[in-house]
């Protein structure tokens, strides 16, 4: 019998037609995470996406990006499946390896319209029911407040697959829990596209920090993608272009 991680990265191979990988292709995968990661082989995949397409291109490598369950993406990153990650955070996956930022992260929640809390006052939530997504790893007031609750499955409400903001916000709408944890960049452009600003608003409760794609500890070739991602990026950012992906996206430089 093949030992527990062994068997499964075998299985998550074959789950998603793993195949051996040409030298000048890098994997990328990720659940949903607009804007920094969206439909792949969209007009918009993500500015994430076409920053590191974009970046990389000028070393030869093709980036190949897919959707996966979160916790399955950092899995198959982890074990060498994939080259990396996106959207990934030092403090929730150290073992993977990092670069330079590919954006900023503040963490948020959505209410309905009308309600409103005080990130720096839990009373004014207490016993709330919140909506987090598998795998996920919160910070700050959120973490606290999920820590806290943590046996209580009617307050701390956890949704998976590939659409799990989705699936939390449908439940928001529908009075099944009362907020939802995300970053505020990904609330805000969901709210957007889906014309949900009339019934939704959204509260920041925590300050900005990077993100990242964190790329395999297991490919030796991460090294090689970290330092063309860099290198690629300051090009893009001198000529204008990334200023050009961003605002397409609504997003600022992190940099600035």
């Amino acid at each position: 019998m093949l030992p527990t991680r062994a068997a499964t990265v075998v299985a998550l191979a074959i789950a998603f037609h793993a195949v051996p990988v040409a030298a000048d292709q890098v994997v990328l995968r990720a659940d949903p995470y607009c804007p920094y990661n969206c439909e792949p082989g969209s007009d918009s995949p993500g500015f994430m996406i076409e920053i590191a397409r974009e970046a990389l291109a000028m070393h030869g490598h093709t980036v190949v990006y897919e959707n996966a369950p979160w916790a399955r993406a950092l899995e198959m990153a982890r074990t060498g499946v994939i080259a990396g990650a996106v959207g990934a955070l030092p403090e929730e996956a150290p073992d993977l390896l990092y670069g330079i930022p590919i954006g900023s992260y503040s963490e948020a929640v959505a209410l309905r319209i009308g309600e409103t809390i005080d990130s720096e006052t839990p009373s004014t939530y207490d016993g709330w029911r919140i909506g987090i997504i598998d795998g996920y790893e919160y910070y700050g007031p959120i973490a606290a407040y999920i820590e806290a609750n943590a046996g209580d499955r009617t307050v701390v409400q956890s949704a998976g697959g590939d659409q799990p903001l989705d699936t939390n916000l449908r439940k928001l709408r529908a009075r099944r829990i009362d907020m939802v944890a995300d970053a505020e960049a990904v609330l805000a452009y969901n709210l957007l596209q889906n014309g949900l600003e009339d019934e939704l608003t959204i509260v920041r409760m925590s300050d900005a920090d990077a993100i990242y794609i964190g790329f395999s500890p297991a490919n030796p070739a991460s090294a090689t993608y970290l330092e063309h991602l860099e290198d690629g990026v300051a090009t893009l950012r001198k000529s204008g272009r990334l200023a050009e992906i961003l605002s397409r996206y609504g997003v600022a430089d992190w940099a600035e």
